[in-house]
């Protein structure tokens, strides 16, 4: 069975979430990839196809950044009434220190073809879809954003080489789209005249309202969102002040401020840190007075951008790209 694993909360406070705990998610079993024989194929429309090494690509420039990572699907069993899938409640993010070699370097060592329009990026990774045969897991990029000089292929983790869980000996990291378009246990860079249709991009990952009969639109950029770290959900507490803790990310242009609310009172400004770089999450925090009973507590972020996290996100078909407010509930006695 594919393994599938959410960060513990309390990770999420840390400027890195240590390798061992950031989250995992996994579509089939974990694919043998070795470094004999190992070569990363680019091909399709370029002018010199490449067989390159893991050595021959660490010799290129290398980059190092630190990026949050979010499965699409996060958060869905907010969802009523019920969406298959996942069932990720928090905890399907995590950030980490990556450092690689720009895709972007790769294909101009190839050379793009004129009427290039997406790059496919093909992991070792495969098995069934919907009964309908066997595929790799595999995902295009428009050709602006394989080109934009973050999206990296990575060979190392939080200062570590890249281990296999996270897909060593190479992955590629695309900083402030959802994780799936992070394609781990790298094969192949196809460069593509025409849009790729591969289940995994025409049929999956795709944000299909209640009422759309088609195949929706793409998934791409992480919303505007934030989470309550402490307390947890059901914490029991004793009366009085308590400190407010948790993170936001995503957006446009940054996190432009965090607010909370005690049940339905006034949301307030919580202090925001500075963002731990362009991809990188916000911790906040906030002092509130909790009286005997019950309590949500709820918080929502802003982007630079003016997008604000909704109330409720819009439910939709396969639960995805939930950014709607964060509550916790919890007792005071």
């Amino acid at each position: 069975m594919p393994e599938n694993h959410a960060t513990p909360l309390e990770a999420l406070l840390l400027p890195e979430t240590p390798t061992d705990v950031h989250y995992r998610r996994n579509h089939f079993e974990y694919p043998e990839v070795g470094l004999a024989g190992w070569a990363l194929e680019v091909t399709g429309a370029v002018e010199r196809p490449l067989w390159l090494t893991l050595d021959e690509i660490q010799r290129l420039p290398s980059r190092e950044l630190r990026a949050l990572l979010e499965c699409a699907g996060h958060r869905r069993t907010e969802y009523l009434p019920p969406v298959a899938g996942v069932q990720w409640k928090t905890g399907a993010l995590g950030q980490a220190r990556w450092r690689g070699a720009s895709l972007a370097d790769v294909l101009r060592q190839a050379g793009v073809r004129a009427g290039a329009v997406e790059v496919v990026l093909r992991g070792a990774d495969r098995g069934p879809f919907s009964g309908e045969g066997e595929y790799a897991f595999e995902r295009s990029l428009p050709l602006d954003k394989a080109l934009d000089p973050d999206t990296l292929l990575a060979w190392e983790m939080n200062g570590e080489p890249l281990p296999k869980p996270h897909g060593a000996p190479l992955r590629a990291v695309v900083p402030g789209w959802y994780a799936m378009d992070s394609i781990k246990w790298l094969l192949r860079v196809e460069v593509v005249t025409e849009p790729f249709r591969g289940p995994f991009q025409e049929l999956d990952y795709r944000f299909k309202a209640a009422d759309d009969p088609g195949i929706g639109r793409r998934l791409a950029r992480i919303p505007v969102s934030s989470l309550i770290v402490e307390p947890g959900e059901g914490a029991s507490l004793r009366p009085g002040r308590i400190m407010l803790r948790g993170i936001a990310w995503g957006g446009e242009g940054g996190i432009e401020g965090v607010h909370v609310r005690l049940d339905e009172g006034e949301y307030r400004a919580a202090r925001l840190s500075p963002p731990e770089g362009p991809y990188g999450k916000s911790a906040w925090e906030a002092e509130c007075e909790l009286p005997p009973g019950e309590h949500v507590v709820s918080v929502r972020a802003r982007d630079r951008s003016g997008q604000l996290q909704p109330e409720q996100a819009e439910w939709n078909q396969r639960g995805y790209a939930n950014n709607g407010v964060h509550r916790v509930r919890v007792r005071v006695e």
